[in-house]
């Protein structure tokens, strides 16, 4: 099973990512998205397949969102998070609305 895997859609880029998001892959997932940044300008999340995610891997992500608002590039989470991914999201304070707006959450 790829964990990373980048496909063409009807709407655009979609990164889909499964299995752990953790400690681990956080190198994995930093490096993946500094590629998509490389070659895209918009792209789509996709973690519904992704548990667990912990707080290692959501910074990761927040950074790689800041770095392609600084690119004038688009960096989007699809709805349908995984609960862990939720809860790491609360943990850091971060509300509804809030997640929303930093991620760009679909």
């Amino acid at each position: 099973m790829e964990q990373f895997r980048l496909e063409d859609s009807a709407q655009g880029k979609i990164l889909h990512i499964e299995g752990s998001l953790t400690i681990e892959q956080a190198g994995s997932l930093k490096d993946m998205l500094l590629k998509v940044l490389e070659t895209e300008d918009d792209v789509s999340i996709d973690l519904k397949k992704a548990a667990p995610v912990d707080l290692a891997c959501v910074q990761v992500l927040c950074a790689a969102h800041k770095t392609f608002l600084k690119a004038h590039k688009r960096m989007s989470i699809q709805e349908g998070l995984p609960a862990t991914f939720r809860k790491n999201l609360s943990d850091i304070a971060l509300d509804q609305s809030t997640q929303a707006m930093v991620f760009h959450i679909e």
